[in-house]
């Protein structure tokens, strides 16, 4: 039997990163040329579908992830008026030291490595694309509405289906970790490409390690620990990085 509670918890807890980027799709898809919508509109519709695949996603993750193992002791006793506040501590304090190594070492790697094997113009559009985001929405959209809908609810279903095929549920996790976190990669080159990006190896390759990067720490964080330790480390990555984000944007902007 599905958790409802729980399900209307992690809905409430993705609402104000579905309302931000759903805003900024609108704004996007408005000034579109064949758009025959108003913003508001635009927004509706945006934020209706957002809101079902949210919605879907915690469905999926709430009622597969006890078969593989997948729980929160801390969401899940707040569903039942239960409140562990150890289990939360403990994931608030091992998603954060998760976080600052999965951050700082994708930094070193962005700036010391992919940035400059990048091309100048693919760069400097995704790099807008991440700011005109705004910290707000890639705390809220990316750091928790993604983790409940490709960790909780993707991650939890593929894990399940694998489960099917090998008795290990160790494999399962780990070859479901692998293939949501290139999925999770693929999926923001659509975008990127649309802006005006070239789809080149080094763009595909960041895009795909970036992303399976911080999938392998969140998803790691999840099958050990609980949800939260994953939004943390999620958060965490989007926060740190942030100003470096902001500061290499400004002086690439600067020589255009």
């Amino acid at each position: 039997m599905v958790n409802v509670f729980l399900c209307l918890i992690l809905v409430g807890l993705c609402t104000p990163g579905i309302w931000l980027i759903s805003k900024y799709a609108a704004s996007d898809l408005f000034v579109e040329k064949d758009n025959t919508l108003t913003k508001r509109a635009l927004f509706i519709v945006v934020a209706a579908q957002n809101l079902f695949i949210v919605a879907l996603c915690t469905f999926a993750g709430t009622y597969f992830g006890p078969k593989v193992g997948l729980k929160d002791h801390f969401l899940t006793g707040l569903s039942h008026g239960n409140v562990i506040w150890s289990d939360l501590f403990h994931q608030l304090w091992i998603g954060t030291i998760a976080g600052i190594v999965c951050a700082l070492i994708w930094i070193v790697s962005y700036y010391g490595f992919i940035r400059s094997r990048m091309d100048r113009e693919s760069v400097f559009i995704t790099e807008q694309l991440r700011l005109e985001l705004g910290l707000a929405t890639r705390i809220t959209s990316g750091g928790i509405t993604e983790e409940i809908m490709f960790r909780w609810g993707l991650l939890t279903f593929v894990m399940w289906l694998i489960s099917l095929l090998t008795p290990s549920r160790s494999a399962s996790f780990w070859i479901a970790i692998v293939m949501t976190g290139v999925l999770f990669g693929i999926a923001h080159l659509p975008g990127v490409i649309k802006k005006g990006c070239k789809a080149t190896p080094m763009l595909i390759g960041s895009a795909v390690l970036g992303n399976l990067w911080v999938s392998l720490f969140c998803g790691f964080l999840l099958w050990q620990y609980g949800l939260i330790a994953a939004i943390v480390v999620h958060i965490l990555f989007h926060v740190i990085w942030y100003p470096w984000d902001r500061a290499t944007f400004k002086k690439l902007s600067a020589e255009r």
